[in-house]
């Protein structure tokens, strides 16, 4: 009997596992404000390096400039904003084997945070105080501060739900001038400070005498009266819904103007709009 030898016959089976295809990992960029330091990355992975980039459509915003990272798999954008913009534009990466991908963005560059809000009105020993200070541009959410002096003791401050007011509310129990710088900061670090002047004095000694005409409604069952400092931020100061039309404001401060504007309720419940405001100036 014979043996046969079967030659060995080895199959080596080469698997080779392409990488992934390039992207672009950055979904959006953050806000910016004008003349403040911007810096933001976008980020790509996959495919292989080194990868190239580039701007197909669109335009940054002026002052910011891109770069590629030294890895190239980041194109970092920084700079200073030098104008308010909302700007969109097209990024594409393409990695050494010659995939690509895009990306769009929406940078929105705004102005400078500020504070709007001028000067407060003055206030009187026991008697409610409202006040609203305001700012606007940069970007929210914005940071409120007592940067120096303080309060009127009584007052309290409260940050809107927006963030883009500090409400001062309270009754001012001790009399005197107070002098309180308030800073608010942008989420882009920026900063605006202003200081006020706000004399709370022991009574009053002004009263505004109010008389409006009757609304002309049938079902009319009273009125209610606002006062404001701006002719924009309002508060009801009667107690209870007024029979008569008259109003005798006797908690006026010294040395402030106020605004004041009626509203008609009828027998449901339902309030009109404001009437036309007046102004009324206390020496």
């Amino acid at each position: 009997m014979k043996f046969y030898t079967l030659p060995l016959l080895l199959v080596v089976f080469v698997s080779q596992y392409a990488a992934a295809y390039v992207t672009i990992t950055t979904s959006s960029l953050p806000k910016g404000a004008v003349n403040a330091a911007y810096s933001a990355v976008i980020h790509a992975s996959g495919g292989c390096t080194p990868y190239k980039w580039a701007i197909v459509s669109g335009a940054l915003p002026a002052g910011i400039t891109a770069t590629v990272s030294s890895t190239t798999t980041q194109l970092q954008l920084t700079g200073k904003p030098t104008s308010a913009s909302t700007d969109s534009f097209v990024v594409e990466v393409t990695g050494c084997g010659g995939h690509a991908a895009q990306a769009s963005y929406q940078l929105v560059i705004g102005a400078l945070v500020a504070i709007t809000t001028t000067s407060l009105p003055n206030g009187t020993v026991n008697a409610a105080y409202s006040a609203m200070i305001n700012a606007s541009g940069g970007c929210t959410p914005y940071t409120w501060t007592l940067a120096s002096g303080a309060l009127p003791a009584g007052v309290t401050a409260t940050v809107s739900r927006t963030t883009t007011s500090l409400i001062l509310s309270g009754t001012p129990s001790t009399s005197g001038t107070n002098l309180p710088a308030i800073k608010v900061t942008g989420c882009g670090g920026h900063v605006s400070q202003v200081a006020y002047k706000v004399v709370i004095q022991p009574t009053a000694n002004h009263v505004v005498a109010l008389n409006w005409s009757a609304s002309t409604s049938s079902d009319i069952v009273g009125y209610n009266v606002y006062r404001g400092t701006d002719g924009v931020t309002w508060k009801r100061i009667n107690a209870g819904l007024l029979a008569a039309m008259l109003y005798d404001d006797s908690t006026v401060a010294n040395g402030t103007t106020y605004y004041y504007a009626t509203t008609a309720v009828d027998a449901s419940g339902l309030e009109s709009n404001k009437s036309a405001s007046i102004e009324v100036a206390i020496p």
